[in-house]
């Protein structure tokens, strides 16, 4: 948060799911729009709604936190990416409309380290990557920040989900390890069951990437 204010941004955060920090969201795109009434005033013309849109990548909340602003569920929402599939306006309240738009991604993701935590957090179709290899990689960038922030909860979580320490091998090994230990050797049930608990926060809140 304060890295975000130094770069001269208002973050709010918001959980859709639950709905914390909803209402938070409405009063700031209101106070968004204050100026832009005023203005209208000034000139004589009535004021009209805040229009906003709704952006971000796929599959983080975006149709969810509509639907809670509403009260109802008017938009189709699901823990999966490419849900929303087309623009619409929704009208919240007489002082706010949202544009509710697909997901977006780069057209190329040539940044493999950015295009696996994307696949890690379900926001790339599952078409596009390799269970296992992502499974992995997640394994690997926990280890990382070990290593690099000294941070034991990455590891910590591992250990106290699935009963096997990390430490000292390999994403691919710890992932053997785990489908030994758990799942009769069935690599891609371990692999699939380590991102399903990563996504839902079986395993914590965890970031996968700190401010620089």
């Amino acid at each position: 948060e304060s890295w975000l204010k130094a770069q001269g941004e208002r973050p709010y955060f918001t959980n859709a799911q639950q709905g914390k920090g909803v209402s938070g969201i409405a009063k700031a795109a209101q106070m968004a729009g204050a100026g832009m009434n005023q203005r209208r005033r000034d000139r004589g013309m009535r004021p009209r709604a805040v229009r906003a849109v709704v952006i971000g990548f796929p599959n983080v909340g975006k149709s969810a936190l509509i639907n809670r602003l509403l009260k109802r569920k008017v938009v189709a929402s699901a823990r999966k990416p490419g849900v929303t599939r087309q623009l619409r306006w929704i009208r919240i309240s007489e002082d706010l409309e949202l544009l509710d738009a697909p997901g977006i991604l780069p057209a190329q993701l040539t940044d493999q380290a950015a295009a696996l935590r994307l696949a890690i957090c379900d926001d790339i179709g599952q078409a596009a990557y390799d269970n296992q290899r992502v499974a992995a990689g997640l394994v690997e960038i926990f280890q990382s920040f070990e290593t690099i922030t000294s941070d034991t909860a990455y590891l910590a979580a591992l250990v106290g989900r699935y009963g096997v320490d990390a430490k000292e091998q390999t994403g691919e090994a710890y992932l053997q390890q785990v489908a030994e230990v758990r799942y009769q050797g069935d690599r891609e049930r371990a692999a699939r069951t380590l991102l399903r608990d990563y996504r839902v926060g079986n395993l914590g809140q965890l970031p996968l990437e700190w401010p620089p």
